[in-house]
Order: C-alpha cells, then sequence, then structure tokens
C-alpha cells in the first residue's frame, strides 16, 4: 500500500506538470475540439520547481529519509512560501516546516541582512542583466542582420545577461526568506570561475543540480564503477531530461546533447589537464574562465534563439567579417556593464554574501550602497524586463 501510494503521488505529480507545459503541443484540431485552444490554459507561475519540491518530498518520504510533516498547512506553505515559489532556490520541505515551527523572536539584524541581499540582487536584475537586455533582445528579434563579432558579442552579453538575471532573482529570493528569518540554501557561487566543466555545473542553479543528483541520476544508476558505459549512458539519460524540462522543442533537445559532449570531454580529459596543470600555471585561471564562456556561448546559441534556424543562421556567420551594423556605443555598453559587475562581485566572498561584505571602509561600502541605489532609481523607469526563467 505504501508503494501505491508513492506511485499515486508521483503520477498526479506528473500529470499536472505535464499537462499545463506541455498541452500547447497538441492539435486541438486533430484532437476535434474546436471551441477549445491550448492557449485559454492559464500555465500557473513556478509550476516546474513547485512539482520539483513535491516530487522531492513524495521520494523522500518513501525511502524514510524523515518522517511526514504532521500539519497539511506546513506542508502547503513550504511548498508555497512565495519567496521561493517562482524560481526557486529548491528547498526541501521538511527544512523549511522545521524553520516555519521554530519559536524565535524578532531579530532586527534580519531586516538588514535580508535588505542588503535584496538590493544586490536588485542592482543585478535591473542595472545590470535588463541594461545588457536592452540591447541584446533586439539583436536576437533580428538576428539575421548580424555576424561574425557582432554575433560573438549578442552570445558574451547573453551569457552574462541570464547569469546576472537568474542569481538576481536568488539574491532576492534569499533576502525576503531572511526577512522572515527563513534560510535558504545558496543557488550561484561565481560559476563561470570554476576549474572545469564539471565543476560550474555544481556551482550553477546549485539547488537543481542537487535535486537532479538526488532525485534523478543516483535513482538511475549513478556513476557506476568499473562501467564507465553505464556512467556515460546515465549522464546521458540526466541531460536528456533537462533538455525536456526547459521545453520539448528541438533546440532545447541540441541544447542538452551539446551540453553532454561538453560535460563528456570534460570527464575524458580529466587526468590529461591535471597532468598539464599539474604545476601552479598563471594562465590556467584565464583558460579555465574561457573555456567555461566559450561552452556557456556555444550552449545559448541553440538555449536563446526562437527556432533551429535562428541557430543555424549564428552557426554560419560566427566567422564571418565583412559588415558591422552595431554601433560601438553598443559594443562598449555591453562590456562596461560585465566590468561593472565582476568589479562588484570580486568583492563577494560568500555564494549568499553581498556585493561589498569583504570592503573593510565603512566610508567606501556606504558609498557603493549609494551609488547602487542611485542607479536603482534611476533606471527602475524604464520598462520592465521579466526575469529570464519565468518561462520554465
Amino acid at each position: 500500500m505504501r508503494k501505491f501510494y508513492f506511485l499515486f503521488g508521483l503520477v498526479i505529480d506528473l500529470i499536472i506538470f505535464v499537462i499545463f507545459k506541455y498541452f500547447h503541443l497538441i492539435d486541438i484540431e486533430m484532437m476535434n475540439w474546436p471551441n477549445f485552444s491550448a492557449q485559454d490554459l492559464l500555465i500557473p507561475l513556478g509550476i516546474s520547481f513547485y512539482t520539483f519540491k513535491t516530487l522531492g518530498y513524495c521520494i523522500d518520504i518513501y525511502q524514510k529519509k524523515y518522517s511526514p510533516i504532521d500539519s497539511f498547512s506546513d506542508y502547503a506553505l513550504s511548498v508555497s512560501f512565495f519567496p521561493q515559489l517562482i524560481a526557486g532556490p529548491i528547498e526541501k520541505s521538511k527544512n523549511l516546516s522545521v524553520q516555519f515551527n521554530r519559536c524565535e523572536n524578532f531579530n532586527p539584524q534580519n531586516i538588514i541582512d535580508g535588505g542588503k541581499l535584496i538590493l544586490w540582487g536588485m542592482f543585478k536584475k535591473i542595472v545590470i542583466a535588463d541594461s545588457i537586455a536592452q540591447i541584446i533582445n533586439p539583436c536576437f528579434a533580428n538576428i539575421d542582420e548580424y555576424q561574425g563579432f557582432e554575433l560573438w558579442l549578442i552570445l558574451f552579453g547573453f551569457v552574462y545577461q541570464i547569469y546576472v538575471d537568474f542569481s538576481g532573482y536568488s539574491d532576492i529570493a534569499i533576502g525576503s526568506a531572511i526577512l522572515f528569518n527563513i534560510n535558504l540554501p545558496a543557488n550561484f557561487n561565481k560559476p563561470f570561475y570554476s576549474k572545469s566543466v564539471g565543476e560550474f555545473w555544481i556551482r550553477w542553479h546549485i539547488t537543481f543540480s542537487r535535486w537532479l543528483k538526488e532525485y534523478v541520476f543516483d535513482n538511475i544508476g549513478g556513476v557506476v564503477r568499473g562501467n564507465k558505459l553505464r556512467t556515460v549512458i546515465n549522464l546521458w539519460i540526466l541531460f536528456q531530461l533537462v533538455g525536456i524540462w526547459h521545453g520539448a522543442t528541438l533546440n532545447y533537445m541540441l541544447y542538452a546533447n551539446l551540453a553532454f559532449i561538453w560535460m563528456l570531454g570534460d570527464i575524458t580529459t580529466r587526468k590529461k589537464r591535471k597532468k598539464i596543470f599539474k604545476k601552479k600555471n598563471s594562465f590556467s585561471p584565464i583558460l579555465n574562465y574561457l573555456t567555461i564562456i566559450l561552452m556557456m556561448m556555444s550552449l545559448c546559441i541553440f538555449f536563446r534563439t526562437s527556432n533551429f534556424n535562428e541557430s543555424i543562421y549564428i552557426v554560419k556567420n560566427l566567422f564571418l567579417f565583412e559588415n558591422y551594423t552595431m554601433t560601438f556605443t553598443k559594443v562598449y555598453t555591453v562590456f562596461g556593464l560585465i566590468l561593472i559587475f565582476e568589479f562588484f562581485q570580486y568583492f563577494q566572498i560568500s555564494p549568499k554574501g553581498t556585493c561589498v561584505e569583504n570592503v573593510k571602509s565603512f566610508k567606501i561600502r556606504a558609498l557603493l550602497y549609494v551609488f547602487m541605489i542611485f542607479c536603482l532609481v534611476f533606471l527602475s523607469m524604464r520598462a520592465d524586463i521579466t526575469f529570464q526563467y519565468y518561462q520554465f
């Protein structure tokens, strides 16, 4: 009976998820439903992320990792806790339930710590990511007007846009939770400075990577000692599921398979790279950074474009350096925004820290906070640009 309830919970979760996520792929006319359109089906915000939480909870209870939450209201609150509802971070319901039930007095320090992290997240989103988007989004809308260096710049700009945008949301979510004395896990840890592709996926969307490893990869076999082929197959299955989760389109499947190829290359060359960089090499951090950025740019060819034809256009024209239509102002602006972000990020020590936590001078910290607030006020009058991962 226990297994029946477990399977029933999984099936219900997955049916609801599939209906809302992929119902638009069904040809309604062929189904002979003339008075109904897939567009009439409103997709709940953040359905992917709270589906992950409910699936994880079912699996944890079935595997007896911990006892069920006693109160349904506590369980419902742990799933729908608003800061992490839309796009994570993904925290286990049990961990949240424990925090909801602890009795502690109001701590004014939470307002300060949470407010600082919210400010940092809003600065990343509104000042950096949205400013890059103002330049990059129109380029993707007319991608056939660009070639060569311009395409490289567009891809490079989007790599930073999606990182700053998504990590900015995570900072806002974590900071908002701190206001209520709730601790959410970190979701990003400077992934572009990873030493390998494998490390990158550990430091990028951390809670999602952990969820995939614990509930998917390990349950389909994980790393099989003495059987490299089986390990590679398990890894390939994992990346296919990631692609399908993003969307059941050719582009997302190509994105997933290309990500798998990068990961496979990282695994097969790991020993050789360790031999080459056994001694400390001043160029290795730069090479690591360039490798990660190049990987992300190649993935974004399929991740960001609207269709396969646009992706093919980019691939064909990346090395054509004939005509330039992009103004130097846009080029300088993109690089300038990225440098500003990297300058602030340099002073960030912990994954859930603010950008000025390592600045010892109180006056300089105050000036940096004033600068961020001024930029937010000045740029907040622009048209809103939604968070990149709202669509998932």
